[in-house]
C-alpha cells in the first residue's frame, strides 16, 4: 500500500508538537515545586520528649499545662488553626464523634487541639472554636517560640501561605495518639474517619487492659 507523503509530515509536526510539549512540562516541573505547597504535609518523627514541651503552654481556660495536667489519660494530639477552611472542622468533628461513642473510656483520653497560629489564635478565640466540637477538647496556645518548638518535636510541618490580604496555615494534618508516658501509639491521617480513630484508640485501651491484666495475674501469684 502506498503512503501519501502528507502523512509523513502530518506525524512529524504531531511528534515534534509532543516532544515540544514534554520539554516545556519538565521545564516547568522544577518551579512548580517550589511554588505549590503541598497540599497534605505528612507529619514527621515524635520525640522522645514531645510531651515535656507541651509544659508551659496556655490551655484556652488560661490554665498552664505542667507535668501533672494529664497524668494517666492518653492524648489525642492535632495541630491547627481556627481559621482553617476544611481540614481542622473536619478532624475536631471526627474526635468529637470518637469521645461520643467511647462513653465511659472517653475519660481516659484528652483530645488537644494545639493552634499553629498564636497571633490570631487567642484563648478566647480557641474556647470558642473547640467548645462548637465538643467541651472535652482543650485548645492550647503559646508564644510563637513555644508552638514552633511543641510542632518540632511532634513532627508537624507548617508554613504560612499569603491569602487574600491575609494568610492561611500549610500544615500537617496527622492526629497523633500518645500514651501516658508520651509516647507515639498510633497516627490517623487526614483521611481517616471517626470509625478509624475509634478502633485504633479501642485498640490501645485494649492492650493496656490486657497488660493490666497479666499483671494482677502475675502478682496474685
Amino acid at each position: 500500500m502506498k503512503r501519501n507523503p502528507q502523512d509523513h509530515i502530518t506525524l512529524r509536526a504531531r511528534l515534534l508538537a509532543v516532544g515540544l510539549g514534554l520539554a516545556l512540562l519538565l521545564a516547568a516541573l522544577p518551579l512548580a515545586y517550589l511554588l505549590w505547597p503541598a497540599r497534605v504535609p505528612v507529619a514527621g518523627p515524635v520525640d522522645s520528649e514531645a510531651l515535656a514541651t507541651l509544659y508551659g503552654l496556655q490551655q484556652h481556660d488560661r490554665q498552664q499545662v505542667a507535668p501533672g495536667s494529664y497524668q494517666g489519660r492518653w492524648l489525642l494530639v492535632f495541630f491547627g488553626f481556627t481559621h482553617c477552611p476544611d481540614i481542622c472542622p473536619t478532624t475536631l468533628s471526627s474526635m468529637a464523634g470518637v469521645l461520643e461513642r467511647l462513653g465511659d473510656d472517653a475519660a481516659l483520653l484528652q483530645p488537644l487541639f494545639i493552634t499553629l497560629d498564636p497571633e490570631r489564635d487567642t484563648p478566647e478565640q480557641l474556647a470558642a472554636y473547640v467548645s462548637f466540637f465538643d467541651e472535652r477538647i482543650l485548645g492550647l496556645t503559646g508564644t510563637t517560640g513555644q508552638i514552633q518548638e511543641v510542632a518540632d518535636a511532634h513532627g508537624i510541618y507548617f508554613q504560612k501561605v499569603p491569602s487574600n490580604g491575609s494568610y492561611l496555615l500549610d500544615h500537617s494534618s496527622t492526629s497523633l495518639l500518645l500514651g501516658p508516658d508520651g509516647q507515639l501509639l498510633e497516627r490517623f491521617s487526614q483521611q481517616a474517619t471517626a470509625d478509624d480513630m475509634l478502633a485504633g484508640i479501642t485498640r490501645v485501651l485494649g492492650r493496656n487492659r490486657g497488660a493490666e491484666a497479666d499483671s494482677m495475674r502475675s502478682t496474685e501469684q
